[in-house]
């Protein structure tokens, strides 16, 4: 379950005095959680020196790694004297030290580990020095090898109150759900209607990921050219073909819990309870809990969530949308 900041840093202290303090963590939960700011305070509670952020810690011998130049990926390297790459981390984290001896390395936006920087550096997890401390930082952790998963304790942190920022395809769903809130619906072309709407904001998503993808591609292609060989085309050819898709799904999915998020605040709205999760649109939710029955507001929740469910397994996302929205918004 996600944690405020400071409640997540009471338990990891307590970890600490009771002797339980794991040496690697994975800090996830959106970017609004400001994962940066957490692992600086992290760094601050266990080593008993406060230096406020990660910049400064780096400053103090912490290993701070970033997603590198145009591509955004954080890669293996050629060798230890390839700064901001796997292998960096695996020379420097013997070589260096903090205050109280304490090891520290840091992986900003820890997904963006190509496959190969990934196998590496489960060496360093699995057999990391004495008095190590080890945090990964991702918004995406399911793009991080099972293997990582498993060798790491998950922090999720939930964002400041009122501090959530809707990407670009999360406004265009607002968007879309404050105009059905403006009108009658209870019909099929109602709910066809909506359901096109929905279907167009997914294949805008999946269009922006792939043209991000394959710009990055193309510029490691530019890079790697007269270095590699063809086989390394066609094996990061099939990776990023499979990072487009990962990534449509991880967004997806978000798209819709905030779908769900809309319908809950309805249902929260009818039983006047004072917690809404998008209060920002309080207005357009109370409309539809009083156009509404709770009856049909409870049977739109549990066909979206069946929905929800039936998108993670190998069905037709087309089909499984129009069956679902003709069933929850067609009357």
């Amino acid at each position: 379950m996600p944690f405020k900041s400071d409640h997540a840093l009471e338990l990891l202290a307590r970890a600490r005095d009771n002797g339980r303090l794991g040496h690697a963590y994975l800090i996830t939960g959106p970017k609004e959680a400001q994962h940066e700011v957490f692992a600086a305070k992290v760094l601050d509670l266990m080593v008993g020196t406060k230096m406020g952020t990660l910049e400064a810690w780096e400053g103090q011998g912490a290993i701070v790694l970033r997603p590198q130049s145009k591509s955004r990926r954080i890669t293996i390297g050629d060798d230890g004297d390839d700064p901001g790459t796997i292998r960096f981390l695996e020379k420097m984290i013997h070589r260096t030290a903090a205050p109280n001896g304490w090891k520290l390395a840091v992986i900003v936006d820890a997904e963006r580990m190509n496959p190969q920087a990934q196998n590496a550096f489960l060496k360093t997890l699995e057999e990391p020095p004495p008095n190590t401390l080890l945090l990964l930082l991702s918004t995406q952790p399911q793009q991080l090898l099972p293997t990582i998963q498993s060798r790491v304790l998950e922090v999720a942190l939930m964002p400041p109150d009122g501090a959530r920022i809707f990407t670009e395809h999360e406004g265009k769903l607002l968007y879309v759900l404050k105009q059905m809130s403006k009108k009658d619906g209870g019909s099929i072309s109602a709910a066809l209607s909506l359901k096109k709407d929905f279907e167009g904001i997914l294949e805008a998503l999946h269009d922006s990921i792939k043209k991000e993808q394959e710009a990055d591609f193309e510029r490691e292609q530019d890079h790697y050219a007269k270095t590699t060989d063809g086989a390394w085309l066609k094996q990061r050819e099939e990776q990023v073909e499979a990072q487009i898709e990962a990534d449509y799904l991880q967004q997806r999915t978000s798209l819709m819990e905030l779908l769900l998020s809309w319908m809950g605040d309805v249902a929260r709205q009818q039983a006047g309870a004072e917690h809404l999760d998008l209060p920002k649109f309080q207005e357009a939710t109370a409309s539809l809990a009083a156009k509404w029955q709770p009856g049909d507001v409870a049977k739109r929740i549990r066909v979206l969530r069946q929905l929800e469910s039936h998108l993670h397994t190998n069905v037709n996302e087309g089909l499984a949308l129009e069956v679902c929205f003709i069933e929850a918004f067609g009357a």
